[in-house]
């Protein structure tokens, strides 16, 4: 897929190459400029020939509205328009810590604005790298997932598919998920026995799973990193009832961090006595990728063509008798 990014120049260009890097990581090309800190209309007119070949937008807010278009408003606040008038799926990361540089008032009163009207739509915030990396990478598997696109095609494979409409297109991944449930359903009728269950006594080592988070105490705020040990049958129990439907690994990251976040509120009082409060649990990718190997390994997971989870026939079973057991 294309992805449009529409942001300033100032003061975001390390932001913007996170993004960049975390839209190639989604085997996706991040297009257009950024906007410089003075009127630019030739770059605008860049932008909106990237916009209308984009499948995506993406726009990357910080503490600046921007120089105005000769309409009176902003260059990222134009593109938005745009590609509200083009039906563009558009993805809003809106920062949300304090301003880096002193900042002029009626900037200021716009950019409120601007981000009051981006709030109607799908927006993920951020407030430094590691959260503005998290953001974009929940953000794009969410529009991805919400707003499929084919996507771009090269030249020689052009006539392999050149007869396959949209609408055709989306008739086949239906298709594809009836023909995944009734094999399902098959599988468990009379004759065809059930799978066998997962069997997590072939693994039953402890997963570490290590997390970062914020914790609060008496208005203040403070970074930790922890780890818990977890059996990873647990771990499964928790996940089961999501992955009956295939769902991306973003989904998955945030039903962890729900069921953990007492356990990580507990190990926050305990080494910073007068914790609160924890937010933004993060799951550090190397767990969760020992994690998806371990439940690959028992045969209790697999992956679909767009890499989202689902469960086996055998993971499946498992999930099914623990919802009767409950």
């Amino acid at each position: 897929m294309m992805v449009m990014v529409a942001s300033l120049e100032r003061h975001l260009s390390k932001e913007r190459k996170i993004l960049t890097e975390a839209i190639a990581g989604q085997n996706s090309i991040p297009v257009g400029l950024a906007y410089p800190p003075i009127p630019a209309n030739y770059i605008y007119k860049l932008n909106q020939q990237a916009l209308n070949d984009a499948d995506y937008v993406v726009l990357l807010i910080g503490s600046e509205y921007g120089a105005l278009t000769d309409k009176g408003v902003g260059y990222v606040h134009a593109t938005f328009a745009a590609a509200q008038a083009a039906r563009k799926p558009i993805l809003s990361l809106i920062y949300e810590g304090e301003a880096a540089q002193p900042t002029d008032s009626f900037d200021q009163k716009r950019l409120k604005g601007f981000v009051e009207q981006l709030k109607t739509g799908c927006v993920f915030y951020w407030h430094d790298d590691d959260s503005l990396r998290d953001s974009a990478e929940r953000g794009l598997e969410f529009i991805f997932e919400h707003h499929p696109s084919t996507g771009w095609i090269k030249a020689d494979l052009q006539p392999l598919v050149a007869s396959v409409s949209a609408d055709d297109q989306s008739l086949i991944q239906k298709l594809k998920t009836q023909v995944q449930h009734l094999t399902h359903k098959v599988q468990s009728l009379p004759g065809h026995g059930k799978a066998e269950k997962v069997d997590f006594s072939k693994d039953q080592r402890l997963l570490n799973l290590k997390y970062q988070c914020n914790a609060f105490r008496e208005g203040r705020l403070k970074q930790l990193d922890g780890q818990l040990g977890l059996p990873l049958q647990a771990l499964f129990d928790w996940l089961a009832p999501t992955l009956l439907s295939p769902v991306t690994e973003a989904r998955l990251r945030a039903v962890i961090a729900i069921r953990i976040q007492e356990a990580v509120l507990a190990e926050a009082k305990s080494r910073w006595p007068g914790s609160h409060a924890v937010s933004d649990i993060k799951v550090q990718q190397g767990s969760f990728d020992e994690l998806k190997i371990r439940l690959r390994a028992l045969n209790a997971i697999a992956f679909d063509d767009h890499g989202r989870w689902f469960l086996t026939p055998s993971g499946e079973q498992t999930a099914l008798e623990l919802s009767e057991s409950h």
